[in-house]
């Protein structure tokens, strides 16, 4: 492993040890890396020795959890590991002494602190019975803080001069790992420390994500917005890597499929023409039921974006007198816009729509048609946002639903991203367009950069975007100092009455001029891709 990746998960390792709520009381934890023994005689003679302990136990062997890695030699963050890898990056270069007999002093603080091993690092222990029997061997404190962490945290086989250690109570194993293993949490603050002192003055190359990368989840909940998708039990799992949105068989998990989990929930909607044909049809739901004295009140949510509103009298399980009050659009996303608008126009070239329940007729309604302006209008909106749809689906990103207005230019540059989006060549502007090229030669391609795409509020980021013609000219009209000594503005113009062709790098590659032309077109309702003033 390079150098620079081991200090860099250090790094990381001591900024998780820093997190810890053991160590935020800096104070209180040097307190226990030094150790005390408060000692008290009363006047009969009686001694009374206590040691202070942290608080919650559990709390503290999570922190021994985040700094045994630095103690083992098997880690990459192994704190000899750590100490050879900084020494190695600033080899016999020249640096500031005070550095060197920091890193020293800090490594042999680092080598005292060893827990693996009897050396003794404040104190040992012994013990035999009043008469001298049955005595213990000394025990360092090194080795009763190793059996704590070896025998009774992390495993149970304690091993080599651990074991004389199990000759002394938990108590004193405990006791001990809480003086070493708080010493070992504040040398590995220090090292980290010294480390970003040694970046700052010295250079040490070490990636910005040790100083960024989460060390702490620092919540009680986890909260994330996703979709789920579901499909009939035995259904082959799609690949991972294809979106589940287009996998055979899978569908989207709805409000209206978990309200239809309910089998009392569940309604069915059709829409038939004048002759008894079916326009669409709809496994719709009850999402909600308000039981009144008198009448009782029911929505029903179809397409998952349009509540038709009931109220009737119950009797005998049956519904003799059902009045319908009307229906409410839900259009916070786009594609719920998009169903509450295709359901719209199926509303309108139906003629009846017909809800019903456990396979009986509930209601059905008569339903009015739209003139030619609506019509033409529920057209347009469903093109446009049935385009903001595709685009959300092939950047894998939500936009703000499209509520507002906007115009034929919106439509052509917004259908123009999806095709490009989709790997097309597509027809650009046949206006003259003024660039400058700051090496000062007329370039072969125009560059738009990325950019925001407003629709009704719907904000579409535009990636750069490539435009030539093959038969192009390019007239020099000035200079650009501002942008360089070479460079100058040139006017690009495509041939008469002809467009530019637009396609994004990176989707779309074009080897040479035979390649560049429309592989699709506009296809937008009443605009003329070949007159449209783009």
């Amino acid at each position: 492993m390079r150098d620079e990746e081991i200090l860099r998960r250090f790094i990381v390792r001591a900024r998780r040890v820093k997190a810890h709520s053991q160590v935020q009381d800096w104070d209180d934890l040097l307190r226990h890396a030094e150790g005390s023994l408060d000692v008290r005689l009363d006047i009969s003679g009686r001694m009374t020795f206590t040691r202070r302990l942290p608080e919650d136990e559990e709390i503290f062997e999570s922190l021994v959890s985040r700094v045994r890695p630095l103690t083992l030699k098997s880690e990459p963050v192994y704190y000899v590991k750590v100490f050879d890898a900084i020494n190695r990056i600033l080899g016999d270069g020249e640096i500031d002494e005070r550095f060197r007999n920091r890193i020293h002093k800090l490594r042999q603080a680092w080598d005292a602190a060893e827990i693996q091993g009897t050396q003794v690092q404040s104190y040992t222990v012994q013990s035999a019975r009043i008469d001298g029997t049955e005595a213990t061997p000394a025990v360092s404190d090194t080795q009763l803080a190793a059996a704590w962490l070896y025998a009774d945290l992390v495993h149970a086989d304690a091993q080599g001069p651990k074991k004389d250690a199990l000759a002394f109570p938990l108590r004193e194993r405990y006791a001990a790992a809480v003086r070493v293993f708080s010493h070992l949490a504040a040398l590995a603050i220090a090292t980290m420390e010294l480390i970003e002192l040694l970046r700052q003055a010295e250079g040490l190359p070490i990636d910005e994500s040790a100083w960024e990368d989460d060390v702490v989840v620092g919540a009680s909940e986890l909260v994330e917005e996703g979709q789920a998708f579901v499909a009939p039990v035995g259904s082959k799992m799609p690949d991972i890597r294809d979106p589940l949105a287009f996998a055979e068989g899978w569908s989207a998990f709805t409000v209206t499929e978990l309200l239809r989990q309910d089998p009392a929930n569940q309604v069915h909607v059709v829409l038939r023409a004048k002759d008894e044909s079916v326009i669409a049809s709809y496994d719709a739901a009850v999402s909600r039921r308000q039981p009144d004295s008198k009448m009782r009140l029911w929505d029903v949510l179809v397409a998952g974006s349009v509540i038709f509103k009931f109220a009737f009298n119950l009797q005998d399980e049956k519904a003799p007198e059902v009045h319908f009050h009307g229906w409410e659009i839900f259009n916070s996303t786009n594609e719920l816009k998009l169903a509450s608008t295709r359901l719209m126009l199926q509303i309108h070239y139906a003629t009846t729509i017909t809800f019903e329940v456990r396979g009986n007729d509930f209601l059905t309604l008569d339903l009015p048609n739209y003139s030619d302006d609506e019509l033409r209008e529920w057209k347009v909106i469903e093109q446009t946002v049935d385009d903001i749809v595709a685009i959300e689906h092939l950047t894998g990103k939500k936009f703000e639903a499209c509520s507002g207005r906007f115009d034929n230019l919106d439509r052509v540059r917004l259908r123009r991203l999806r095709l490009m989006l989709e790997g097309h060549i597509v027809h650009a502007t046949r206006r003259p367009v003024t660039v400058t090229a700051t090496e000062g030669n007329p370039p072969q391609v125009i560059v738009n950069p990325a950019e925001v795409l407003n629709v009704g509020g719907s904000e579409v980021p535009t990636p750069q975007i490539l435009m030539r013609h093959p038969d192009m000219s390019a007239t020099e009209t000035g200079v650009a100092p501002d942008s360089g000594p070479e460079a100058k503005t040139y006017l690009m113009e495509p041939p008469s009455g002809k467009p530019f062709f637009s396609w994004i790098p990176g989707l779309t590659e074009v080897s040479g001029d035979e390649a560049v032309a429309a592989t699709a077109t506009w296809n937008l309702i009443e605009i003329d891709e070949a007159t449209f003033n783009y």
